[in-house]
C-alpha cells in the first residue's frame, strides 16, 4: 500500500486559523490540508496508513526488523526516522495482531476441549490433600482428548485448599464430557457457598463458580493481563538493559527503543508460531523448536550490533540478562495465570 506522493498546495488559506501557507500541514496549527469529504475506501486507506503506517515504510520496518537485528534501533538515534514505521506504532501493530490471532486460537481450542470426553478421570493435579479438574489439552494440543496426566503440585492460601478438599471429585468424574464436569464442580461450590459464612471464602467460591460455569472468561481474562504484562515489560526489559550497560553513560530512552524492537520481533515469531498451529495443529515440533531458538539468536546479534563490544563480554552480559529477564518473563507469566483465576 504504497502512497503517492502529493504535490504541496500552495498559497491556501488553513480551515482552523485562517494562516495562509504553502504545503501539506499548516505551520501554525498543525492542520492538514487534506480534504476529509471523500469516499469512505480513500478514508479508511489514510487511517490504516495513519494508525499503522501500512505503508513503505511498515514493510521496509518488517523487513530490516527481521534480517538486520539491532540495525534499526542505530538507524533510530542516527537520526533515520521518517523512512521507518515508528517503533511504538509497529510494536502496537504486532500486538494487535498477535493476540488477534491467540483469542481466535485458543479460543477454538478451549470449546473443543470442552466438548472432549473425559478418559479415565481426566487431568488431575494435585493440591495437598484435594485435586482440581484441569483440562490438559487446554495447556498442550488444544483439541485433543483429555487424557489423565498428573501435572505437578501447586500450593494456594489456605481458604482454596479447604474448598477443593471439601469436594466429591469422584462424582465430578463421572462426567461425560469436561463441560459437564466444570458444572458438576460449580454445582458443589454452590452448595458450600449456601453454608459458607466467611467473606474470603465466599468470594473465592463466587470466583470458582464463575470459572467453572464460564471458563472462556478465565481465558479471555488471561490474555488481556498477559498483552498488559508485555506492555510493562518493555521498559523493565530496558531497565536490565541500561543496568548492565550503565558505565556507558546512555540515557534510559536508548535502551527502552532497543527494548521495543526486540519485543517486536519476539511478537512476530509468535504469529508465526500461532498461524502454523492453527493450520497444522499437531507435528509442529520441530519447526516451532527453530523459531523459538531463533530469539536468543536475534537477541544477541542484536546486542553486538547495538552496543558493541568483544566476545567474552558480550556472551557474559547476553547470559546474565536473558537469566535475569527469564526470571522476570515467567514471573510475569504466573502472576498473570494466577490473577486470571482469581487465586491471589
Amino acid at each position: 500500500m504504497d502512497k503517492k506522493r502529493e504535490e504541496p498546495a500552495q498559497n491556501i488559506e488553513c480551515r482552523n486559523c485562517g494562516t495562509r501557507f504553502s504545503g501539506h500541514y499548516c505551520p501554525m496549527c498543525g492542520q492538514s490540508v487534506k480534504e476529509v469529504d471523500q469516499p469512505f475506501s480513500i478514508i479508511f486507506y489514510d487511517f490504516l496508513g495513519n494508525v499503522f503506517a501500512f505503508d513503505t515504510r511498515f514493510w521496509k520496518t518488517f523487513l530490516n526488523l527481521i534480517i538486520r537485528p539491532g540495525f534499526l534501533t542505530k538507524e533510530f538515534f542516527a537520526g533515520h526516522r521518517v523512512r521507518y514505521a515508528t517503533p511504538i506504532r509497529f510494536f502496537i501493530f504486532a500486538s494487535f495482531i498477535l493476540f488477534l490471532l491467540l483469542q481466535i486460537h485458543t479460543g477454538r481450542g478451549l470449546n473443543s476441549a470442552l466438548n472432549s470426553p473425559v478418559k479415565g478421570g481426566g487431568s488431575v493435579f494435585g493440591l495437598d490433600s484435594a485435586s482440581v479438574v484441569v483440562a490438559d489439552s487446554v495447556f498442550s494440543d488444544l483439541g485433543e482428548e483429555v487424557d489423565p496426566a498428573v501435572l505437578g503440585n501447586f500450593t494456594f492460601s489456605d481458604s482454596s485448599n479447604h474448598i477443593l478438599s471439601s469436594v466429591n471429585f469422584d462424582e465430578v468424574l463421572q462426567s461425560p464430557d469436561l463441560r459437564t464436569a466444570l458444572n458438576n464442580l460449580a454445582l458443589q461450590f454452590e452448595k458450600q457457598l449456601e453454608t459458607e459464612e466467611n467473606p474470603e471464602k465466599r468470594a473465592r467460591l463466587i470466583n470458582y463458580i464463575r470459572l467453572c460455569r464460564s471458563p472462556e472468561q478465565f481465558l479471555a481474562r488471561g490474555l488481556k493481563y498477559m498483552s498488559w504484562a508485555f506492555f510493562l515489560l518493555l521498559p523493565v526489559f530496558a531497565l536490565i538493559l541500561w543496568l548492565f550497560y550503565f558505565r556507558r553513560n546512555q540515557y534510559y530512552i536508548r535502551h527502552l527503543i532497543f527494548s521495543i524492537h526486540v519485543h517486536s520481533f519476539i511478537f512476530i515469531i509468535f504469529i508465526l508460531l500461532t498461524i502454523i498451529y492453527m493450520i497444522f495443529e499437531r507435528n509442529t515440533g520441530l519447526i516451532s523448536l527453530i523459531l523459538l531458538f531463533t530469539i536468543p539468536v536475534y537477541l544477541l546479534l542484536a546486542l553486538k550490533r547495538f552496543y558493541g563490544q568483544g566476545v567474552g563480554k558480550l556472551l557474559l552480559k547476553f547470559a546474565g540478562i536473558s537469566v535475569i529477564y527469564n526470571f522476570i518473563f515467567w514471573a510475569a507469566v504466573g502472576l498473570v495465570f494466577l490473577n486470571a483465576l482469581n487465586l491471589i
